[in-house]
C-alpha cells in the first residue's frame, strides 16, 4: 500500500505548500479544507496518516481527530498549528489521539522526519495487531520470534505440542526446540512462504511453516508428522530471493545461452486487503504464491522480491513464442488449482518479460528492465504479456523527469505566457486573444504543452499551474487596460481537474480581487470531453463559474462528443471549432456543410463561433461566408511573448482603422 497522507487546513496557501513538499518526498497526498470534507475523503481513501490544523471553522482539529481515531483506530494523527495552540493540543497528545504536535512555521527536514516517524508507528501498530490476531485466533500451534530467533510469545496449541508452559518457552531460542542447522534456520525464517521438515527437541518429526513475517517479528506455525522410517528429510521452499536469482541469471549469461526473465505482479492484493483485512489477505496471498510456485517449477525458478512481485527465470524459453506458451500454461495451472480450492477471490496478474541477451547482457540490467516494464504495464490485462521496450522505458523515464520538474516550475519561475491574437470577422479587428502556457526548463529545454500538460493533470501539478496561469493572465489584462490598449477579451484555458476542486470558485474570486481585474474581460475555455463526462456536475460547476462574470467557451469542439444538443443545457457563450475540422475545408464539401450547420445552430442558441487553426486566406474567406464570428490561427498570428503580442495588437488596430 502506498504511503498516503491526508492534509486538512482551511488556509489554502499552507495546504498547497505542504502538498508540494510531501509529493516531492514520495507521499501520495490528499487534501481537505474542512473536517467534514476530510471525513468524507477517508471513507474513500485509506490514509495511514492525517495531519490537521487545530483552528478551523465548524469543526476544530481536536473534534476531527477524535472522530478519525474512533472510526479508524490505526490511523496516526498529527496536529500542525501555531505554538499558541500547544496547551489545547496537549490534551490530545496525552489522550493518545494525536501522535505529534507540529508547529507552524515548520522546518522541512524536521517535518518530514516526524511524518516518517508517524508511518513507522503506523506499521508497528498494524503488525502488532496482525500478530495478536494470529496468536489469539489463528489455527494450530504458533510461535512469535524476534529478529534474533528468540521466542517472544506462544499460543496454547504450541505449548501443548511442546509440553512446555508459556514461561518456559518465552525468551528462549528457537533452535532449542527444533533441530535445524544455522543455514537452514536462516533460510527458513527469511522466506515469508517457507516450509521445512525438521524434528523437535524430543526427536519427533514436524513440519514448520512461516505464517507471517514483518520487520519486527515472525510468526511460525508447526505440526507433528507421523513417524517415518529413517531420519526425517529436510527440504525448503523453491522460492528464491533477489540475490539468488541474480546469481542464476549471471550464470546463464556466462554460458551465453538465450533465456527469458518474467516479472509477475499480483496487482489486486490491495483490494483484498481492503475487503478482508491485511492478515486474511496475507493468508490468501500465501495460497496463491504456493500455487504459482508449483506451476512455475517445470519452466524455471521463481523468486519473491517484495510488494507482491515475483521474478521467474525461464532457461528453456529462448523465443517469444515459447515465453508466451509457458506463461499461458502457468496461468492456466494456477487458475485450475484455485478453482479446486474454491477461492472466492481471483488473482489478477501483470506479467512482463525480457529476452536475454537482447534486452540486457547484465543480470542487474535484465532484472531492472523486467521490473520497469512491469511498472509501465501495471494496468494492462492480466493475460496479456508485454515484452520490455527500451523506447517505452525511455519515454516513461522522461515522463517521470518532467513530472518531478513540474513540481518546482512555478516556484522557480520557469513558465511564461504567450498570447495568440484572434480576428473578429465582422469588424475585421483583432481585439481578443488566447493565453497559452509555455515552459522552458534549464535542462530539458522547451517542453511542448502537449507533453507536459497531460502529465500535470495526471500527477496533480495542474492545480497550482492553472492558478498561476490565471493570475498572470489577470495581471496582463489589468496592465493592458491601464495602458488603454485596444483589447476586449482574453481566453484562459481551465482544466477539468481544476473545476473538480471544491475550492476552485473561491480561489478564482480571490485572484480577481487581488488583481482588481474586470471578470468581463476574461473567457474560460474548457474541453468538450470533460463537460460531457458528467453533464449534471458540469452544468452546476459552469453555473458557478458564470456567476463570476466571465464568459465560457467550449474548446476543441469536434474532437469528442461533438453534439450541439448539450449546449442548451450548459451556460456556454462561445463554441471553438477544432482545427481538425477545417484542415480540408477548401476541398471537402461535407466539411463545408458541417461547419455551416454548426454556425447556424450555434447562432440560434446565441453562442459565438470561433474557428481555430486557420492557415490560409481561402479558409478565412470561406469562414466569413459561412457566418463564423472569430478566426484564430497562424494566418492571423502565431503565439507571441507579451511584448511582441502588444506590438502586433497595436499594429492590427492601426491597420483596421485605415
Amino acid at each position: 500500500m502506498p504511503n498516503k497522507v491526508l492534509l486538512v487546513d482551511d488556509e489554502l496557501s499552507m495546504l498547497r505548500a505542504l502538498e508540494r513538499l510531501l509529493q516531492i518526498s514520495g507521499y501520495r497526498v490528499f487534501t481537505a479544507n474542512s473536517g467534514a470534507e476530510a471525513l468524507n475523503l477517508l471513507q474513500q481513501e485509506q490514509c495511514q496518516v492525517v495531519i490537521s490544523d487545530y483552528r478551523m471553522p465548524q469543526m476544530t482539529g481536536a473534534e476531527l481527530l477524535a472522530q478519525v481515531k474512533r472510526l479508524y483506530p490505526e490511523t496516526v494523527c498529527l496536529v500542525l498549528s501555531g505554538y499558541a495552540d500547544f496547551q489545547s493540543v496537549l490534551q490530545l497528545l496525552n489522550s493518545g489521539t494525536a501522535f505529534r504536535f507540529l508547529q507552524k512555521p515548520w522546518e522541512n527536514e524536521q517535518l518530514l522526519a516526524e511524518i516518517a516517524a508517524a508511518f513507522l508507528f503506523y506499521r508497528h501498530q498494524r503488525s502488532e495487531r496482525i500478530r495478536n490476531q494470529l496468536l489469539i485466533a489463528g489455527h494450530g500451534a504458533l510461535l512469535e520470534l524476534n529478529e534474533n530467533a528468540q521466542i517472544m510469545r506462544s499460543n496454547g496449541p504450541a505449548q501443548q505440542l511442546l509440553s512446555q508452559s508459556a514461561a518456559a518457552l518465552n525468551h528462549t531460542l528457537f533452535d532449542r526446540w527444533f533441530k535445524l542447522n544455522p543455514d537452514q534456520q536462516q533460510s527458513f525464517l527469511q522466506d515469508i512462504h517457507g516450509s521445512i521438515e525438521a524434528s523437535d527437541h524430543r526427536g519427533e518429526a514436524c513440519e514448520l511453516h512461516v505464517q507471517y513475517r514483518d520487520s519486527e517479528a515472525t510468526i511460525v506455525g508447526f505440526k507433528h508428522l507421523q513417524q517415518q522410517d529413517g531420519p526425517a528429510s529436510i527440504y525448503t521452499s523453491t522460492l528464491m530471493d533477489q540475490h539468488a536469482v541474480l546469481q542464476q541469471m549471471s550464470g546463464l549469461l556466462q554460458q551465453q545461452k538465450p533465456f527469458a526473465v518474467a516479472a509477475i505482479r499480483l496487482k489486486n492484493f490491495s483490494d483484498w486487503s481492503d475487503m478482508l483485512g491485511f492478515a486474511e489477505a496475507g493468508l490468501l496471498f500465501e495460497t496463491v504464491s504456493q500455487n504459482l510456485m508449483q506451476a512455475c517449477q517445470p519452466c524455471g525458478s521463481l523468486a519473491y522480491l517484495a510488494n507482491e512481485l515475483f521474478i521467474l527465470t525461464m532457461p528453456s524459453a529462448v523465443t517469444e513464442v515459447l515465453v508466451h506458451q509457458q506463461l499461458t500454461d502457468i496461468l492456466q495451472k494456477v487458475r485450475q488449482q484455485l478453482e479446486l480450492q474454491a477461492l472466492v477471490l481471483r488473482p489478477q496478474f501483470t506479467i512482463t518479460y525480457c529476452l536475454a541477451p537482447e534486452d540486457g547482457d547484465d543480470a542487474k540490467q535484465l532484472l531492472n528492465n523486467a521490473l520497469t516494464s512491469n511498472r509501465i504495464h501495471v494496468r494492462s490485462h492480466h493475460s496479456f504479456f508485454m515484452r520490455y521496450s527500451a523506447s517505452m522505458a525511455d519515454k516513461k523515464r522522461q515522463q517521470l523527469q518532467i513530472s518531478e520538474a513540474l513540481f518546482l516550475a512555478v516556484e522557480r519561475d520557469q513558465f511564461e505566457l504567450y498570447f495568440q491574437t484572434k480576428l473578429d470577422l465582422r469588424s475585421n479587428q483583432c481585439h481578443s486573444a488566447e493565453a497559452l502556457l509555455r515552459w522552458r526548463h534549464p535542462e530539458l529545454g522547451f517542453v511542448p504543452p502537449a507533453l507536459f500538460i497531460p502529465i500535470a493533470e495526471h500527477d496533480g501539478q495542474m492545480i497550482e499551474i492553472g492558478l498561476w496561469v490565471l493570475r498572470q493572465a489577470c495581471l496582463a489584462v489589468k496592465r493592458w487596460q491601464h495602458d488603454q490598449l485596444p483589447f476586449q477579451r482574453l481566453a484562459v484555458n481551465i482544466s477539468g481537474v481544476q473545476l473538480q476542486q471544491a475550492n476552485f470558485i473561491s480561489q478564482v474570486q480571490r485572484i480577481f480581487a487581488e488583481t482588481e481585474v474586470d471578470p468581463a474581460m476574461l473567457e474560460f475555455e474548457l474541453t468538450e470531453s470533460w463537460m460531457i463526462e458528467d453533464m449534471a456536475h458540469s452544468a452546476q460547476a459552469l453555473q458557478a463559474v458564470k456567476a463570476l462574470g466571465v464568459q465560457i467557451a467550449i474548446d476543441d469542439f469536434g474532437t469528442g462528443y461533438s453534439s450541439l444538443a448539450y449546449l442548451s443545457r450548459l451556460p456556454v457563450d462561445v463554441l471553438k471549432i477544432d482545427r481538425s475540422l477545417v484542415i480540408d475545408l477548401e476541398s471537402n464539401i461535407n466539411t463545408q456543410s458541417m461547419v455551416s450547420n454548426i454556425c447556424r445552430m450555434a447562432h440560434a442558441l446565441n453562442v459565438e463561433v470561433v474557428v481555430e487553426g486557420v492557415e490560409s486566406a481561402e479558409q478565412l474567406l470561406m469562414l466569413r461566408t459561412m457566418g463564423c464570428d472569430v478566426a484564430q490561427g497562424y494566418l492571423i498570428a502565431r503565439p507571441l511573448p507579451e511584448v511582441d503580442f502588444l506590438r502586433h495588437l497595436v499594429a492590427s488596430a492601426v491597420q483596421g482603422e485605415s
